[in-house]
């Protein structure tokens, strides 16, 4: 495939080939410019980390590996949020008293303030997000959502394997 660069967007014009990396710019573009919003309206946890504090707040203190299983993320990435989370101070870290190896994540008093602002701005993104599913006709959450559960049945391999020309 042999595109002009110059000519046009070069992602784009791969078509559903590049969906992932489509996706994946579009996320990008999203949490830069909630990141921009938030900066406006006085919040200082990154968005990515937003869910964090949410499910901390309510559930209360939860180990590392239960927020990525809950979350669904990778331990690692949300090692790397829940440091940003406390250089923020907005969470604390501890060893659990059952298990030294594992670490508790707790909201500080900042982090519980913190999430009451992000509540406020929730329903500003949510009604932009609403004003842009009226605007282009497509309900993302429910397309992604249907994605979602059509994958758990049949991995993405899985599906490539059934139409795999090598075979």
């Amino acid at each position: 495939m042999k595109v002009d660069e110059k000519a046009g967007d070069f992602i784009q014009a791969g078509g559903l080939f590049f969906l992932a990396h489509r996706l994946r710019r579009l996320s990008e573009g999203l949490v830069t410019e909630c990141e921009r919003w938030f900066g406006e309206a006085g919040i200082i946890a990154p968005p990515r980390t937003t869910s964090i504090l949410y499910l901390i707040e309510n559930q209360g203190p939860q180990r590392i590996t239960a927020i990525a299983s809950t979350l669904q993320q990778f331990h690692p990435v949300i090692i790397d949020w829940v440091g940003k989370l406390k250089k923020l101070e907005l969470v604390t870290t501890a060893a659990d008293p059952v298990d030294r190896r594992r670490t508790i994540v707790s909201l500080t008093q900042a982090g519980r303030q913190e999430v009451l602002k992000i509540r406020t701005a929730e329903s500003a993104i949510t009604a932009a997000y609403s004003a842009l599913e009226v605007e282009t006709g497509v309900n993302l959450i429910d397309g992604t959502t249907a994605w979602e559960t059509a994958l758990s049945d049949k991995s993405l391999s899985v599906r490539i394997g059934e139409y795999d020309a090598r075979q």
